[in-house]
């Protein structure tokens, strides 16, 4: 794993893969850290050069002081590529991940060649009650018990199936090695997130996965896919919110299609 300096955030990355052309920026969720990727870094590291960060707080990455918005995730994304002389890459993004890729877009969509988001799209409006509930459901659970309490509960509904224990102890060990304040910053920056997609600017290709037990339905993605100019949606079955891990080989087929047919 390398370590570079973006802006005032340290950030660890791993730079991998043997591809040549725009590289690939995978972006994982909240609590989670770049090893989270392994299963699509086996599978796409052949043929494209992968670039997965540990984000601010996450992983090994430190965590700045102060309040904490999306959109200073995506600066410390484009400070990376700036440092690394990357003009335009391909964005993956999960969950936390894919609300960073879309605002890396947004903002400057001549840098992304194309983004795919997993299990994650902005809410315009007012929030859903379910996400009301379980924002401050985090907020309580942490306070009273602690991160990895917290990871286990999470961890459980991630993962319920016997087979899956593993990812389950995994998860509850990872959420319990973060920083309390670095977890909440980003809680609190993904519940504050407000962003206007400027559709028509966004003529990247896109793939949007939608696992159809995650905890938005699959019809309000579907709405949100239907905006973009250039967009296929895919619905992964048998998976709740982690699908990168829980439906890897799916997810992997999807990937490795939508890159090949989009690099150069």
């Amino acid at each position: 794993m390398r370590r570079h300096t973006t802006s005032d955030v340290p950030l660890h990355y791993l730079d991998l893969g043997t591809g040549h052309g725009e590289p690939v920026f995978l972006l994982h969720g909240l609590g989670s850290c770049a090893e989270d990727w392994r299963p699509q870094i086996v599978a796409l590291g052949s043929a494209h050069r992968l670039l997965v960060p540990d984000m601010r707080g996450h992983g090994r990455s430190p965590a700045p002081p102060g309040d904490w918005q999306i959109g200073d995730f995506a600066n410390d994304l484009f400070n990376l590529m700036d440092q690394l002389d990357i003009a335009r890459a391909h964005i993956v993004g999960f969950s936390l991940g894919g609300m960073v890729g879309l605002e890396m877009a947004n903002r400057a969509p001549g840098r992304v060649v194309s983004l795919c988001l997993i299990n994650s799209q902005p809410f315009q409006g007012s929030k859903p009650a379910a996400l009301l509930f379980a924002y401050w459901l985090r907020r309580t659970v942490i306070a009273t018990f602690g991160l990895k309490a917290m990871g286990k509960i999470i961890g459980r509904k991630l993962f319920p199936d016997a087979s899956q224990q593993a990812l389950v102890e995994r998860f509850a060990t990872q959420m319990a090695g973060m920083d309390k304040r670095a977890y909440l910053a980003a809680l609190d920056a993904i519940f504050h997130w407000d962003i206007d997609p400027h559709f028509q600017a966004l003529v990247m290709p896109v793939l949007i996965m939608a696992a159809d037990q995650d905890y938005t339905p699959v019809e309000s993605k579907r709405g949100f896919a239907a905006q973009f100019q250039h967009c296929e949606f895919a619905v992964i079955a048998n998976s709740r919110h982690a699908t990168p891990l829980d439906q890897a080989q799916r997810v992997n087929t999807l990937l490795q299609s939508f890159l090949t047919i989009n690099s150069k």
